[in-house]
């Protein structure tokens, strides 16, 4: 009987030895893991972006803190190599030394941090009047702004509008916001409104 017991106590002595050597190990084996997953860091995939973010407002300050223009947008996806792709994208000028304009798009994308931006699909901009000049506006399918010389241009069809005249410009043109200038690129159709004309024979 004694030894009976003996032997019993040696088991349970085995198995609990055994318990803890595998306690033992499922414990170094955890933290192993948990600091080689510590040493890793996250690389966002250049085609993924690092972060997305709804009902979007972004603004760009003069070096006296004033607005100078300002981006508005419904969606925007950011990448790790400074890509932004804003959706529902909604542009404004706000320097009050300038004609102020207004340039909404289906899509806008930047390479570089918005020095450039490219507008995309249904590109309608408005330009304010001036003591001179009428209001103007323009629509095309794709509109390419240097933001920081105002300069805007297109090889798409855009359809110019200034007071009640409208052009056709069949290869685009080039606006530039700071002179006042705009070249059209041929074939180029445009038409007058009656209107500008009185009858001599009067």
């Amino acid at each position: 009987m004694a030894h009976r017991r003996l032997v019993l106590q040696e088991r349970l002595t085995a198995i609990i030895g055994s318990l803890i050597l595998l306690g033992l190990v499922g414990l170094s084996y955890y933290y192993s893991i948990q600091l080689s997953l510590l040493g890793l860091k996250y690389i966002p995939s250049a085609s993924s972006p690092d972060f997305t973010a709804t009902n979007v407002t972004l603004s760009d300050f003069d070096t006296n803190g004033l607005p100078m223009q300002r981006l508005v947008a419904e969606r925007v996806k950011h990448y790790s190599d400074e890509r932004m792709i804003a959706f529902g994208a909604q542009f404004y000028t706000l320097n009050l030394d300038k004609p102020q304009m207004f340039i909404r798009a289906d899509r806008a994308e930047s390479m570089d941090a918005l020095e450039t931006i490219q507008l995309i699909g249904n590109v309608t901009a408005t330009r304010a009047g001036t003591a001179t000049k009428a209001p103007m506006s323009f629509q095309t399918e794709f509109l390419n702004g240097f933001l920081d010389t105002h300069l805007f241009e297109t090889t798409y069809p855009v359809v110019f509008q200034q007071g009640k005249d409208s052009t056709i410009a069949q290869n685009g043109m080039r606006y530039d916001n700071v002179s006042h200038t705009l070249h059209l690129n041929g074939p180029v159709k445009t038409l007058l409104n009656a209107s500008h004309f009185t009858d001599s024979s009067q």
